[in-house]
């Protein structure tokens, strides 16, 4: 989905949380009135990239030269809330704390090679979504990293998932999974079995998003941003402490399209981490 560039949030306030909650609420800034996102581009919530952006990549216009190809990118270079980020040394929290993940069965999905990444654009009205502290972000799109661009403890898996939300005020919360290589067969075959060209879009038929996630929902919190330009803050980032599996054909497969297409970990500078589950 492509979101207008002058959304703004939702008005509000954060008064109404309670002491016991005040730690989750400073790690997410995506709930009403605590903090503007401001203008959204690029591949993370849109279906292709932007007309008129200015080319970037992981290689010659990578991250270090994101904050000077364009003025609109100068938040990949000055922001101090960036994504990812090394998610090691979390501040534990009761599992209750989780995001509510209401996901099932889609209809069909729209895979789109965007020259950046894959990805799967879900039909309008799904009804697939996450729930923030009591915020409902609507399941847009999912897209892939490879390697991956969180790490914990300095250590990252083969590839990353990124399902990207939007509430209905625009402002974006981002669920991420860890893939790891095993087996012969993952719950990404439909999808990876064959990737389109550049600017080249593919149907895949009914997929469970349940099966991309792990059993176990023990979650990382924290703000951050886009990972690609305009590196946009304000993101309420969720990633799930557990990996899924991903083929080794699989991943040749996405690597031969593109050999790499993380963002490093970025600074932390002070922002709260915390761990809900085991």
């Amino acid at each position: 989905m492509s979101l207008p560039s002058n959304t703004s949030p939702a008005s509000g306030g954060c008064a109404g949380f309670t002491r016991r909650r005040a730690l989750v609420a400073a790690a997410l800034l995506a709930l009403p009135g605590c903090g503007a996102i401001g203008p959204r581009s690029g591949p993370e919530v849109e279906r292709h990239p932007e007309a008129g952006a200015p080319h970037w990549d992981y290689d010659a216009d990578g991250p270090v030269r994101w904050p000077v190809i364009d003025g609109r990118y100068s938040a990949c270079g000055s922001g101090a809330r960036q994504s990812p980020i090394d998610l090691g040394h979390p501040t534990r929290v009761e599992p209750a704390e989780h995001i509510d993940i209401e996901y099932g069965s889609v209809p069909s999905l729209e895979l789109v090679n965007n020259g950046h990444t894959i990805q799967a654009n879900l039909p309008a009205g799904t009804g697939r979504h996450i729930v923030v502290d009591g915020r409902r972000f609507a399941l847009s799109q999912f897209h892939f990293h490879a390697p991956s661009e969180h790490i914990v403890d300095g250590v990252g898996a083969a590839m990353e998932l990124h399902l990207v939300h939007v509430a209905d005020s625009g402002a974006v919360a981002v669920l991420a999974v860890l893939l790891e290589v095993a087996g012969q067969r993952s719950a990404f075959g439909e999808v990876l079995a064959e990737l389109p060209q550049v600017g080249s879009t593919r149907t895949v038929g009914t997929v469970d998003l349940r099966t991309v996630l792990p059993s176990d929902h023990a979650q990382f919190r924290y703000e951050g941003s886009l990972t690609t330009p305009p590196c946009t803050e304000g993101v309420a980032w969720t990633v799930l402490r557990h990996p899924v599996t991903v083929t080794p054909d699989e991943l040749d497969r996405y690597r031969v399209r593109f050999p790499h297409t993380n963002r490093p970990a970025q600074a932390l500078n002070g922002r709260p981490v915390v761990l809900a589950g085991g």
